[in-house]
């Protein structure tokens, strides 16, 4: 590789894991907000046509769109920027050497989920348009940059050795490009395939799709940026967000639907920004199999569980105020293209 490469490779390593906060928000706050135009523009795009241009993005909804984005690339440069210190830094994991690029690996991922989130809000879909491009966007720079995982595919605490610290397989260290593609795919299978089944137990225990394809297709795609370990997580903490804003808008507005992508978006942030204390506590419980296996068989009864008591939930009638001062009983339960809670 020639020098000069070498050396602005190194310039921005430097930059972005070492010195003051200043110059970080100075040079990414301006990158998030002409990202967040262009993000605004397609979300706005894609709203326009899947309504058949019955509907537009509002002035207010493109500036909420730049300055989210804008925010958010701002926020995780700041988390990451600590060099060991920071939220994704973990001895097993990525190495550091490669955090500037895995930096704009993730930002690609977070403009892909703020389109996704502002089309679900308003059109309860996510279109492959999205998640299609994203999904060959995280299996192609995996595999041809390699480095970009938060956790190598297989890390085992269980047997550590006094030296060289926990067990991962030598084919990992000796082959990264081919271990980008392993970790890219097992993410994707696993985000697609945990959602999947998630949305065949809704409907088994509901009685309808409490998830949509679209929820599938984007746990594919963060699992394809990720990897099967962060997506686990991501769809752990989903379920929270949910269930915080759900329950809120419930008590304040009565029966509403709420598309489920955004949480799913939403916990993904937050598995970026909290990585390392994320892994750290649960490390031994992602390298032996037994274990997993209990841990998947419990959240599929705790998931079953759960929409029980949903279900429940939705058949206690619930008073609203009309118009004209009167009661009236909330009733029906709607439905639509996207997963919704």
């Amino acid at each position: 590789m020639p020098a000069w490469v070498l050396s602005i490779n190194d310039a921005l390593f430097r930059f972005v894991t070492q010195g003051t906060a200043w110059p970080h928000v100075g040079a990414f706050l301006p990158l998030g907000l002409i990202s967040g135009c262009l993000v605004a523009w397609w979300a706005a795009r894609i709203v326009e046509r899947e309504s058949e241009g019955m509907r537009h993005l509002s002035r207010y909804g493109r500036g909420a769109v730049v300055l989210s984005t804008g925010a958010l690339f701002t926020i995780l440069v700041l988390a990451v920027m600590r060099g060991q210190d920071g939220c994704q830094w973990v001895t097993e994991g990525g190495s550091i050497n490669w955090g500037h690029w895995r930096l704009l690996y993730h930002y690609a991922l977070v403009a892909l989920l703020i389109v996704a989130t502002t089309v679900d809000f308003d059109q309860y879909l996510i279109p492959d348009q999205i998640t299609v491009p994203g999904v060959i966007v995280g299996l192609a720079v995996a595999t041809c940059v390699g480095n970009m995982q938060l956790m190598q595919i297989w890390v085992d605490w269980n047997h550590v050795d006094p030296i060289e610290g926990p067990y991962i397989p030598e084919w990992i260290k000796l082959h990264p490009h081919w271990h980008g593609l392993a970790y890219s795919l097992a993410g994707l299978v696993t985000g697609a395939g945990i959602t999947w089944l998630a949305r065949l137990i809704s409907q088994w225990v509901l009685g309808m799709e409490a998830l949509g394809f679209g929820d599938v297709t984007l746990m594919a795609m963060i699992g394809s940026f990720l990897g099967w370990q962060p997506v686990i997580f991501v769809f752990l903490l989903a379920p929270v967000c949910g269930i915080v804003v759900a329950v809120t808008l419930r008590l304040l507005h009565g029966r509403i639907l709420i598309p489920y992508g955004p949480f799913l978006s939403a916990a993904t942030i937050l598995v970026l920004l909290t990585w390392r204390r994320l892994w750290n506590p649960t490390r031994e419980v992602f390298g032996h199999w037994p274990t997993l296996l209990g841990l998947g068989i419990g959240i599929i009864v705790g998931m079953a569980v759960l929409l029980g008591l949903l279900r429940l939930y939705r058949s206690i009638p619930v008073e609203r105020r009309t118009a004209d001062g009167g009661a009236r009983n909330g009733g029906g339960r709607g439905n639509s293209p996207g997963g919704a809670v």
